[in-house]
């Protein structure tokens, strides 16, 4: 699992304004933080309310965007 750096002032400070989700035109995505990967697709929640709204993500409809696919939406919405 690879992280995508951003470097975007306008999506840095949406990500740190404290809110739970970010919306890219209609679709939402869930946002927290992770302190560590120990391997890939292995998550570590510490908190029993990031908890909670990671399975509550899970159980939405998430269908698998490719890195290319997330940075155009990312571009034609900024």
């Amino acid at each position: 699992m690879k992280p995508i750096k951003v470097e975007d002032e306008e999506i840095k400070k949406a990500v740190n304004s404290g809110e739970s989700y970010l919306q890219i035109g209609n679709r939402k995505f869930l946002l927290f933080e992770v302190e560590q990967i120990k391997e890939p697709n292995v998550y570590e929640v510490s908190e029993p309310e990031e908890e909670r709204k990671l399975l509550e993500a899970l159980e939405d409809e998430n269908p698998v965007l490719s890195e290319e696919e997330i940075n155009k939406m990312l571009d034609d919405h900024l």
